[in-house]
């Protein structure tokens, strides 16, 4: 196996405690190409519905993947090479039949551009409704036509930095 020794340690920690607690049954590790245009995997992959992702496909169709279960005890994991690519392993692990994929938009230089300025790196507010810079507009077209709600913002203050990066898990009592 040629997983890097140190995502195997942080993905072992991980799953100490997200398997010991009953969390997760399964990992699925992004190993992403040595690329500046792929820093993080939510600058190539983000969720917007349960079936419908944003993707910068010439990256992310590069990407590694390794599906990681419990092993026989503590110290074990089962860690598969996966040959498929991402969109259909994380079909399978959530349970849809095939996930849509809104790629990022405009022709050659504009997807790359878009890539640079976040154009996947959406915040999903709730199935359907996402968040994103506005000066992404041809990803944020493609959003549009593939259903999503887009609630475009002004980022450029913000720097190199986006919303899905700079979010974290909110809790909130029941409606």
């Amino acid at each position: 196996m040629s997983i890097n020794n140190s995502v195997y340690s942080e993905v072992g920690k991980l799953r100490r405690v997200i398997f010991a607690q009953g969390a997760a049954n399964r990992v699925i590790a992004c190993q992403l190409p040595k690329s500046r245009s792929a820093m993080h995997l939510d600058t190539v992959f983000s969720f917007c519905a349960e079936d419908v992702i944003t993707s910068y496909v010439d990256v992310a169709e590069r990407i590694q993947c390794y599906d990681i279960r419990p092993g026989g005890n503590d110290s074990q994991l089962n860690i598969i090479k996966d040959k498929r690519n991402i969109y259909d392993l994380v079909a399978e692990a959530v349970g849809v039949a095939k996930l849509h994929v809104v790629p990022t938009g405009g022709d050659n230089f504009e997807q790359a551009r878009e890539q640079w300025d976040f154009g996947n790196n959406v915040v999903a507010l709730e199935p359907g409704v996402v968040i994103a810079y506005d000066r992404n507009s041809h990803t944020n077209a493609l959003l549009k036509k593939a259903g999503i709600e887009v609630i475009p913002i002004s980022g450029s203050e913000l720097g190199r930095g986006s919303g899905h990066c700079m979010t974290c898990p909110v809790a909130r009592d029941p409606i």
